[in-house]
């Protein structure tokens, strides 16, 4: 302590985050994030959002994709958990699931847009390309 100041500013809480890894004939789900979005405006990144207080992550993960795609989650696997900071700074602990199964028909109801996308190389994120790409070729090996 310097003058009665801090040598360091506090950190920001991490904010708990679930995302949803959907994939089909060799494409991922993508979203297409509004360009007035307070965070990540206009980048391409797989669809999520955040956990709620006192909700599970499997919860959270449901509630989600049934607000942001209009989907049921049926089954899902855990796939990693990552640090990020979002543009407006907010810092995020993001746990990744593929989601093995889902019923209702996809739609896009937060973001600008969500689609299938087949070429990696348009997320925006380059942790979610290296999830992408490994679960892409673990499929393509089966």
């Amino acid at each position: 302590m310097k003058n009665g100041v801090s040598a360091h500013t506090p950190r920001k809480p991490v904010a708990e985050c679930v995302s949803g890894v959907l994939i089909s004939d060799c494409s991922v789900l993508v979203e297409k994030r509004r360009a007035d979005d307070d965070a990540d405006p206009g980048l391409v990144l797989l669809p999520g959002g955040h956990v709620e207080v006192g909700e599970s992550l499997d919860r959270a993960l449901m509630r989600e994709m049934l607000e942001e795609l209009g989907v049921r989650v049926e089954r899902v696997a855990p796939i990693r958990v990552r640090y990020y900071t979002a543009s407006n700074g907010e810092r995020q602990r993001i746990h990744y699931f593929r989601i093995k199964d889902w019923k209702g028909r996809i739609k896009s109801n937060e973001a600008e847009s969500v689609y299938w996308e087949s070429d990696i190389s348009h997320l925006s994120d380059s942790i979610e390309r290296k999830i992408v790409l490994k679960l892409l070729s673990q499929a393509a090996r089966v």
